[in-house]
């Protein structure tokens, strides 16, 4: 065993003296942490480059919103900002003002109505000379996304307290439109909707009274931005929604239907507005030619123009029938009828009903041939997607439907495929199925998918209706070679299309390769094959959400990471010139958030290490220099952190595995540490990753307790099919005795942690071993007999799958080898634990049953071993409520500080807490 150090060496002996006072004066984390540490979120880049914008959010309290110009170094804060938009133009920021967080904290406490509750704000920044207005008493706001040009903001009406013969008057929402420039406003009562077009030209409001108020009536107003005209295109007594702008922002697209009735399933019309026309008309209602019989438009049609505003694309649907309303509930049964030839199980059945009910099925309307609709899905192919943005010829179509049965214990994906020509109408067979997830390219000349049997990328040309494998002949694997569950490997994925679908990029392990769908070229490794040369992953990273394809002169920005040094960085790629393939920036940090600007080569970025907390930094020269612009977390500098090194040993199958090792920045090798390891499948390659100091949703905090003192070590483990079990023991054990091998370790104080995958295998190996002093398992499979059989409550799936084909990887059904079942399940092996355990298993698990955590801690109680569960109510897998995972975090540190470090045992870990002191008493407390 031995560590590998990738650090830069220190020159300046001296130091080290110094260091060692300071780490003397620094403290350690405690609970108390966690609401003030600050992480950045949505950040922004104007288009020229000269405005960075983002939220500092601490994890409980009042955010900033974070402003800087670049060009004059200044930078503005804005205390409670926790959504903005900053302009492409870079002119202006708008952002919402939360009320301070202690006073709505306040206001719960006290159980204040809604309209008592502390009002939030608007501000409005005007970022050349960081002048600030701000509204008071605003709810919410929307900007258009490209130019902002104005701005609808919501506020409330209050209620008229002198109107006493009125009791039910409540206060009314108020929808003001204001021109950032003039300030000029205009307020419209009883707006329920409402929409900017993507350049901000337009505006749709759709108005909807209360069925009280007879000063207003229902319908749909249009403004033109730019000539300051409104217009009331619709005037009737229907309900309006689903507004939708073409990219230009000239026509506008909603549903209506006049049907007041309070059935499931209404009925309504499709209403088409283009702007210079007087009022709105009907495109399409249930009478429109080629609408199958019995179909409808319904309220989820969600109407939207292609790209370029000739078709409007929308779905129909079969019309639902009626509920029956002459049946007695309380006298009809209530049930659900699982039959073993269903396609889907119930519970999946179940979960997905809101789906299905609202499913339509995709067609097309042109708006110069009204009441004409051309069909492309139905419910044998309800999946569509049309090329080129909606603009195109052709019409990808798909159905696993046939398949969905297999699907219980088999992953693999199967579809049948067509390709649906707009030019002739005609249907293409792809295949059925075809052995994989079909996608079309962006111009629409081929589908595309990975044969995960045969290893291999292929396309289908929609043109001459030809497939052909497009890797088949490169002399590298496409295949993920790290594949460890017994189900057929994925790719490594696509890199990106070439404009006109001319070539297409596809990654290797390391590489990019460019690769001519119609075969007639010959591939080309894009990267030169630097990446396999050097170890190095390269993959491309698109910096424009709107991009779609590649263009011959663009310059490609991809990341990088060293698999031996565990290193990230940057590259960048010209198409053209000697040495297209450059090396920007290569470092011990992680990158993340990356941001261009639209116009210019400037990047914003998050860069972080396990002991450099992630902020905003930039460069204008693609990291030929770098500027940090925020420091979010400088009350770091005052706690104990620690050091984070690769750590190499060889497991007791004879295999050379990897981990980290993270030790106090206070570290002496003269002492003896405490040895926390957390595990779960693979974690070496986040040597450089940060983690917060946080509450704990299921695993323990690395920080917190490295810097509490403890060592605490994340093993890499590697498996094989048939054995999850002792494949986690030969790894994590092995590791654990090397690293106990170093002096400084205390081997007899040593302790293992993990959640869910992680839970079960810390759940086995106290089975299989007694070297740990404590252990903590989170949501364990401890039966795999029962949990193969058992359902995935979140999402309705059977569990079957995951032992058959994916992460419990035993690889075969049940019925077939029971005893591999038998063997890896941690509760027929209960009699041989003799560690103390701690589990936590919620009631509303989604992902694993919370009986397999029951049946556990009950065979562990009858034999009368020392364990404990934590059972957090109406809780998930990972807790979601964070008062909830303060608690946990308490006593993860209470449970393995008692075992490893010998502090006094908390009330809750020596009698409990009974039932009548739930909610009176949390047993933190020491017995005296």
């Amino acid at each position: 065993m031995h560590f590998t150090s990738f650090r830069k060496p220190c020159y300046l002996l001296f130091f080290i003296f110094i260091s060692t006072v300071v780490f003397a004066q620094k403290k350690p984390l405690d609970h108390s942490v966690y609401d003030d540490w600050k992480s950045l979120q949505n950040i922004s880049l104007s288009d020229d480059g000269r405005f960075a914008a983002t939220i500092i959010s601490p994890q409980e309290g009042d955010s900033v919103l974070f402003l800087h110009d670049l060009n004059s170094s200044r930078s503005l804060t804005v205390k409670g900002v926790n959504r903005f938009t900053l302009s492409p133009d870079g002119r202006y920021t708008v952002g919402l003002i939360k009320a301070p967080f202690a006073e709505r904290r306040d206001a719960r406490i006290k159980k204040k109505k809604a309209d008592e509750m502390p009002e939030d704000s608007l501000v409005i920044i005007r970022n050349n000379s960081f002048d600030i207005e701000k509204i008071t008493g605003v709810k919410s706001f929307k900007t258009s996304e490209k130019e902002i040009s104005h701005i609808a903001y919501i506020i409330t009406q209050k209620a008229d307290t002198t109107d006493k013969k009125n009791k039910s008057t409540k206060p009314k929402e108020l929808l003001v439109i204001r021109n950032i420039s003039t300030q000029h406003e205009d307020t419209i009562p009883n707006a329920k909707e409402h929409l900017f077009s993507k350049f901000g030209n337009s505006l749709a409001i759709i108005i909807e009274p209360d069925k009280k108020d007879s000063t207003d009536t229902p319908g749909v107003l249009f403004y033109d931005l730019k000539k300051n005209i409104s217009t009331r295109i619709s005037n009737e007594r229907a309900e309006y929604k689903s507004l939708a702008f073409d990219e230009n922002g000239e026509q506008l697209l909603y549903l209506a239907t006049k049907d007041t009735s309070k059935i499931d399933q209404k009925v309504f019309d499709v209403r088409y507005f283009r702007n210079g026309n007087d009022s709105a008309v009907v495109l399409a209602d249930r009478n429109a030619s080629g609408l199958p019989e019995k179909w409808i438009f319904s309220e989820f049609s969600a109407p939207r123009f292609s790209k370029n505003g000739e078709r409007v694309i929308l779905g129909a649907a079969p019309q639902q029938a009626p509920k029956d309303t002459t049946i007695v509930e309380f006298e009809t049964a209530a049930l659900d009828i699982w039959h073993w030839q269903e396609p889907l199980i119930q519970p999946q059945q179940l979960v997905e009903l809101k789906n299905k009910q609202r499913q339509t099925y995709t067609g097309i309307i042109l708006p110069h041939q009204p009441n004409r609709f051309i069909p492309i899905a139905n419910e044998e192919m309800p999946f569509c997607n049309i090329s080129d943005e909606g603009n195109g010829r052709f019409a990808l179509l798909w159905s696993n439907e046939p398949y969905q049965l297999e699907s219980q214990w088999d992953i693999s994906s199967k579809n049948d495929t067509w390709v649906w020509d707009s030019r002739t109408g005609q249907l293409q067979t792809v295949a059925t199925p075809l052995p994989g997830r079909p996608m079309i390219s962006p111009q629409g000349n081929f589908v595309y998918w990975w044969d995960a049997a045969e290893r291999q990328w292929f396309v289908y040309d929609n043109r001459d209706r030809s497939t052909r494998n497009i890797t088949g002949d490169i002399p590298v694997n496409f295949w993920d070679e790290k594949n460890d569950v017994p189900s057929m490997p994925g790719s490594y994925g696509i890199a990106a299309w070439m404009e006109n679908d001319e070539y297409i990029l596809i990654n290797d392990a390391f590489d990019i390769w460019k690769i001519d769908p119609k075969g007639e070229k010959k591939p080309e490794n894009f990267t030169g094959h630097a990446g396999r040369n050097d170890s190095i992953r390269l993959r491309y990273v698109n910096t424009d959400p709107e991009k779609r394809f590649i263009k011959p002169n663009d310059l490609l920005l991809l990341s990088a990471f060293d698999h031996i040094t565990k290193q990230s960085g940057y590259y960048t790629l010209a198409q053209k010139g000697r040495n297209p393939l450059k090396k920007r920036t290569m470092d011990a940090f992680s990158f993340s958030s990356v941001t261009k600007a639209k116009d210019k080569e400037v990047y914003a970025f998050q860069k972080s290490n396990f002991h450099t907390s992630p902020d905003l930094h930039v460069t204008h020269n693609l990291w030929q220099s770098t500027e940090k612009l925020t420091d979010i977390n400088p009350q770091m500098r005052d706690y104990n952190w620690g050091t984070a090194e690769l750590f190499s040993w060889t497991s007791f199958t004879g295999k050379p595995h990897q981990g980290i090792v993270y030790k106090p920045e206070n570290f002496d090798p003269a002492k003896k540490y405490p040895v926390m390891i957390y595990f779960y499948e693979q974690h070496s390659d986040n040597l450089y990753s940060y983690f917060a100091p946080a509450p704990s949703r299921s695993t323990i905090n690395i920080p917190f307790f490295v810097s509490r003192g403890y060592v605490v070590f994340t093993p890499d483990i590697h498996y094989t099919t048939g054995q999850p079990g002792m494949d986690a023991y030969n790894s994590v054990v092995a590791g654990a005795e090397a690293l106990a091998e170093n002096s400084w370790v205390d081997k007899e104080n040593m302790a293992i942690q993990g959640q869910s995958w992680g839970g079960y295998q810390v759940a086995y190996l106290v089975t299989r071993t007694d070297m740990f002093k404590a252990a903590g398992a989170g949501a364990p499979v401890a039966n795999m007999t029962s949990a193969y059989g058992g359902i995935r409550w979140e999402s309705g799936r059977s569990r079957q799958f995951q032992y058959e084909q994916t992460q419990s990887r035993i690889g075969v059904p049940m019925s077939d080898s029971l005893h591999l079942y038998i063997e890896n399940s941690p509760v027929f092996y209960a009699e041989k634990v003799n560690t103390p355990l701690l589990i936590m298993h919620n009631d509303k698990d989604g992902a694993v049953p919370w009986y397999q955590g029951i049946e556990y801690f009950m065979a562990l109680r009858r034999l009368g071993k020392p364990a404990w569960m934590l059972q957090y109510n109406n809780e998930a897998h990972n807790l979601k409520e964070r008062r909830n995972a303060k608690d946990l975090s308490i006593r993860l540190q209470q449970f393995f500080d008692h075992y490893l470090k010998g502090d006094p045992a908390p009330v809750w870990m020596t009698k409990g807490v009974p039932a009548t002191e739930k909610g009176k008493t949390w047993g933190y407390e020491v017995e005296k």
